[in-house]
């Protein structure tokens, strides 16, 4: 099957077409542009290569450079990038060369148009794809959009970032008139045409936010809806639309998963560590432990079961000890803590029972790498799998999904004066959440829809607790320029410590695995209950900490964010800048003269 799994390593994308057998005799590593392009196959297996190359995949860890997860890049959290830190520009680019040696390729090639549009739409979104990643990281870029040499955008200068982000539109433009309206079967995973609208949407909402326009002065957000609702109307019309349950949706890699809009697929010959890299490493075994590790901020932004925000609700009592208790369910559903039920596939003695532990010394062993919050991130991981299986995951990474279209048409309708419109796309998505509506509006302030700021707000916050650990709030900071909002403070979690009670389940000689294990088995028959905060309170003690580098224990004070203004857009790296002199550095960096605004 196709699928566009990224089974294929080096230029074995050549075999990728229905994983078919390569094409006897031909040496793959020699293939020139004559034999490729009049060649269905071989073409078709080009271009599975740039899937390989292009399509997005999973990326723990970036949790971290916001407010979601604890830890992460310390060097852009604490202001202490170096100079020439970004250098993701030359890949980007060598990526696009092999992309349009393959658009060139095509159009001088002699194959049926009917094989060809469709193609050529694919690699159009891709090269949309790869620049948008440069005018996120660096504003605008040399624009090569045919097949030179290897070396093409070191002879050109910068092209500014609004005739850069043109390009990218006309791109995806042009892909969405030459793509299917959709793919199934062994095709699904490819791009399609609501899926090059539903991205269009998603650069124009980026740029019509801070990033690009700090001072709101440019009126962009109009095309941002335009381009949403176009897509929102194609992607209904295939059937897309919010799967059925939160939780599921991230292990349903079939066809059959409406929300499903943009997915890179997995299989056993390609697989990802994901699963054991958000694992305590005393038992994943690659240490990643500290991974994405949720911070209290994140918990506390998830409302209360009926849908207020902790501390405000008269139908449900906020508990800071128990915070998990009649909390939306998306909280268990993405964030495991001290005592869930989290009946994961780890090994004894870490995993005695269905029970999650974080708390201090809980396999009698230091604890540092076990989790930095007292929470282990939760959402995606596989609980049937083993530790073997969690390092070959299959979970699939899904780039775009429908509620993330829900919450960017929110976001833009409300821009535009449409609060309504948006207070309906939350409501479809608190209602799939499982928020008990016991307001008649799922728990959001009365009148919201006419408070574009309040809307803003309450949207925001809707994104960082539906699209948590999917790298969606990293991009939400930069492009909503949010960091100041963090610029000197501390993320926060949780020091969680057994107590006398706890010590004396079974002995008195302080025996840490035989009195967890007894705890178990009491929780387990009923007699202890760890969602009320007096039985819970009776066997731990917990106290809020920082998790900013530095701390780690109540009490300490840790390393203040320091995000710093340039990091919006960085800078050239040194070797592209001494190789090109008709380049201008990025504002802002030294030797800056290119104002990526403009």
């Amino acid at each position: 099957m196709i699928r566009i799994y990224s089974c294929v390593l080096v230029f074995v994308a050549l075999l990728f077409s229905s994983c078919e057998k390569v094409m006897d005799k031909t040496n793959l590593s020699n293939i020139t542009s004559d034999k490729v392009l009049n060649d269905i196959n071989l073409a078709r297996a080009n271009l599975n290569r740039i899937y390989v190359i292009a399509n997005p995949t999973w990326q723990w860890g970036q949790g971290g450079s916001s407010d979601e997860a604890a830890f992460g890049n310390t060097g852009l959290m604490y202001g202490r990038l170096l100079d020439f830190s970004q250098t993701q520009y030359t890949s980007l680019y060598t990526q696009i060369r092999e992309i349009n040696v393959f658009l060139d390729g095509l159009k001088a090639g002699s194959l049926p148009k009917a094989d060809t549009d469709p193609m050529r739409g694919q690699a159009l979104f891709f090269r949309a794809h790869l620049y948008w990643q440069l005018v996120t990281i660096y504003g605008g870029v040399p624009l090569v959009l045919s097949d030179q040499q290897l070396s093409s955008e070191y002879n050109l200068p910068r092209n500014s970032t609004t005739e850069t982000v043109a390009q990218i539109i006309k791109d995806l433009d042009e892909a969405a008139t030459l793509l299917p309206n959709n793919y199934s079967g062994e095709d699904f995973g490819r791009i399609y045409k609501g899926l090059a609208m539903a991205y269009k949407g998603r650069i124009l909402l980026h740029y019509a936010s801070e990033q690009f326009d700090p001072n709101q002065s440019r009126n962009r957000w109009q095309a941002a809806y335009d381009a949403l609702v176009a897509a929102k109307t194609s992607l209904d019309g295939i059937g897309k639309g919010l799967h059925t349950n939160f939780e599921q949706l991230f292990f349903d890699d079939n066809s059959t998963n409406r929300e499903i809009i943009w997915v890179r697929l997995f299989n056993s010959d390609v697989s990802h560590l994901r699963d054991a890299q958000v694992r305590p490493c005393v038992i994943s075994g690659v240490c990643g432990g500290r991974t994405d590790n949720p911070t209290r901020e994140l918990v506390d932004a998830f409302p209360m079961l009926d849908g207020k925000k902790i501390n405000t609700s008269s139908n449900y009592a906020y508990d800071p000890v128990v915070f998990w208790r009649d909390r939306d369910p998306r909280l268990a559903a993405t964030v495991a803590w001290n005592g869930a039920n989290y009946p994961i596939r780890d090994v004894s003695p870490f995993k005695t029972s269905p029970q999650h532990w974080t708390f201090q010394d809980h396999i009698g062993t230091p604890d540092a790498n076990i989790t930095v919050s007292s929470m282990h991130s939760r959402k995606a991981v596989r609980t049937d799998y083993d530790i073997a299986q969690a390092r070959v995951s299959t979970v699939p990474w899904i780039e775009m999904r429908y509620a993330e279209l829900l919450l960017n048409l929110a976001e833009a309708a409300n821009e535009v004066g449409r609060g309504s419109e948006a207070l309906n796309h939350l409501f479809s998505i608190r209602q799939r959440a499982g928020i008990d509506n016991k307001d008649g509006r799922y728990g959001l302030d009365a009148g919201i829809e006419s408070n574009k700021s309040a809307m803003r707000e309450a949207i925001l916050n809707e994104r960082m607790i539906e699209l948590a650990f999917e790298n969606k709030r990293v991009v939400d900071f930069r492009r909503r320029r949010l960091y100041a909002r963090l610029n000197g403070k501390e993320r926060t979690g949780f020091f969680i410590t057994r107590t006398a009670a706890f010590n004396g389940l079974v002995t008195a000689n302080n025996e840490i695995l035989a009195d967890r294990i007894e705890l178990e088995r009491r929780v387990q028959d009923g007699r202890i209950n760890l969602n009320d905060p007096v039985q819970y309170s009776t066997y731990f003690k917990v106290d809020p900490i920082s998790v900013e580098e530095g701390a780690g224990r109540p009490g300490q004070t840790g390393v203040k964010i320091n995000y710093q203004d340039k990091y919006y857009f960085f800078d050239i790296p040194q070797a592209v800048m001494a190789r090109n002199p008709k380049l201008k550095q990025t504002n802002g960096w030294p030797g800056g003269g290119f104002d990526p605004l403009q």
